[in-house]
């Protein structure tokens, strides 16, 4: 199928596919669509046979192209057909809720750029309700109306409630509290702007209007992100209104929805300075914790370097002391990043917690921790939320290393000075409510080491588009063998921030060293 360009910066799509292809062995492909083109290409994947599956990639407003899935290009990968559709299913999902959130987002940066702009021509008052009084009083002043009140509207309720008059009472005006599907003027005039309402020209709207008045007009009041409510002016008069009175009161209407957006950029200022005040709080909670107790018999040192791109994120790396001999440790990444992440390693911390503090014969069986890990997160996340986990438990004393990895990068293992790649044991956490768990045990000798990382080390991408890969973990692994834990800790953490100089840094990073030597004192 051809490609079709388009302005949208989709090409992490494309780099997503390739890394599908790469681990599932299906071939993964996305196609961009130009608007009028949709039918046609749902028409070709949906009635060619080369097509195994496909599904659209919407940004909440708009088809941005397709994702389909062509056969494997070895018959040996043909029995993960299903597998490779489910996760193909949540890799689209993912791709949608992505760009729905990064077109939001786009969309309400331009709203809050202009919403700064207008804001800067109305003058401070000291208070909401001084400023909309003033506005009232300068709209019967120019217009020559005699009264005046503003209607605020709840979105939730759909309800108008009279917040600001002016030379008159609020019991003076009729259904200062109404619903907006009874208030056929308000709705009038959301719909057109403005509406005139004459008590004896509109005689079935007259019980809108206050006792004594004969003309009465209703602007509304909203933004481009929705209404705020509605403004009335009154007169004792029966008067035919100009254009120029219309549009001063628009005018006026316009200024109220001004003062009130900035309030509301205001309280959400607020908002967020009290958000990055609690994630802080958060992220003080989710330690890097190593077992440091000095009186237990440990021989092999541990170093972790762990960042996280927001306040808070998915990244996970524990070491639990089980018994003066044994340590188990686990090293996650949380689909997603900042809160979301942070929910899924928080519930995953929790179980993991639970499960090492029970009999010591469960916490030493990798297998049955990391299947109960995955039911409860299955049963606790939404179905998009997943993560990656290895399990390990390290035995001084009978000298092993037993571990189930759950679709976490494979970890590297130096045994007497060789370098290898330890087995990967079934999918990630989350994504089913039961899977088959497998488990390995290696022996561990005097300065074996463990390196385990997070994917945003190996797919960390420099300015020039290329990853870290784990090539180039294990590069600089080949010059730190003889090194403390901590020396291969930094000199590989080193060699990605080269790597990274002037390229992207958007995702969270754990690395973790394990060294089967005594600890230096």
């Amino acid at each position: 199928m051809e490609q079709v360009l388009t302005a949208q910066p989709l090409d992490w799509i494309h780099g997503l596919c390739d890394q599908f292809t790469e681990i599932t062995g299906w071939p993964l492909h996305f196609t961009p669509a130009k608007p009028g083109e949709r039918k046609s290409l749902e028409a070709e994947l949906c009635q060619n046979a080369k097509y195994c599956w496909y599904e659209s990639i919407e940004d909440g407003k708009r088809t941005l192209g397709y994702l389909y899935l062509t056969l494997p290009y070895e018959t040996a990968n043909d029995h993960m057909f299903v597998t490779a559709i489910k996760l193909a299913e949540l890799v689209g999902g993912l791709i949608s809720k992505i760009e729905t959130m990064g077109s939001s987002l786009e969309l309400k940066n331009r709203e809050v750029t202009t919403l700064m702009d207008v804001g800067l021509s109305v003058t401070r008052q000291e208070g909401l309700q001084d400023a909309l009084q003033k506005l009232l009083e300068a709209a019967l002043q120019l217009t020559g109306f005699r009264a005046a009140g503003f209607f605020l509207l709840n979105s939730e309720s759909n309800q108008l409630s009279l917040r600001v008059q002016y030379c008159l009472h609020t019991f003076e005006i009729p259904f200062h509290r109404r619903k907006l599907k009874e208030s056929p003027p308000d709705l009038e005039a959301f719909a057109h702007d403005a509406l005139i309402v004459n008590r004896h020209e509109n005689p079935e709207l007259a019980k809108w209007l206050p006792g004594g008045c004969l003309t009465g007009v209703c602007v509304s009041v909203q933004s481009e992100t929705g209404p705020f409510g509605t403004l009335w002016a009154f007169d004792r008069r029966a008067r035919h209104l100009n254009e120029r009175d219309v549009h001063i009161l628009k005018s006026i209407g316009a200024q109220v929805s001004t003062i009130l957006e900035r309030a509301v950029l205001l309280k959400e200022s607020q908002n967020q300075l009290r958000l990055k005040k609690e994630l802080k709080v958060i992220s003080e909670s989710f330690p890097v914790e190593l077992a440091q107790e000095r009186d237990w018999d440990r021989e092999f040192q541990a170093a972790v370097q762990s960042i996280s791109h927001h306040e808070v994120g998915g990244d996970l790396c524990e070491f639990i002391p089980l018994s003066p001999h044994v340590t188990c440790f686990a090293l996650g990444d949380a689909s997603g990043d900042s809160i979301p992440a942070a929910v899924v390693m928080a519930s995953v911390r929790g179980a993991l917690r639970t499960l090492t503090e029970g009999p010591i014969e469960q916490a030493r069986d990798t297998q049955h921790v990391i299947s109960r890990i995955n039911t409860a997160l299955y049963h606790t996340s939404l179905p998009h939320q997943f993560m990656s986990m290895l399990y390990g438990v390290i035995d001084t004393r009978a000298r092993t290393f037993t571990y189930t990895n759950a679709g976490h990068p494979a970890p590297f293992w130096v045994h007497k000075g060789k370098i290898t790649t330890l087995t990967s044991h079934g999918m990630l956490l989350g994504v089913t409510e039961s899977n088959d768990y497998d488990y390995s045990v290696i022996p561990i000798c005097k300065n074996d080491i463990i390196v385990g990382f997070s994917d945003g080390i190996s797919e960390a991408m420099s300015s020039e588009r290329k990853m870290f890969r784990s090539d180039g973990i294990m590069k600089v692994l080949e010059n730190h063998i003889e090194d403390t834990a901590d020396e291969v800790m930094r000199g590989i953490w080193s060699k990605l921030q080269q790597h990274l100089e002037g390229g992207n840094d958007g995702d969270d990073r754990t690395l973790m060293v394990v060294k089967f030597a005594p600890n230096p004192e």
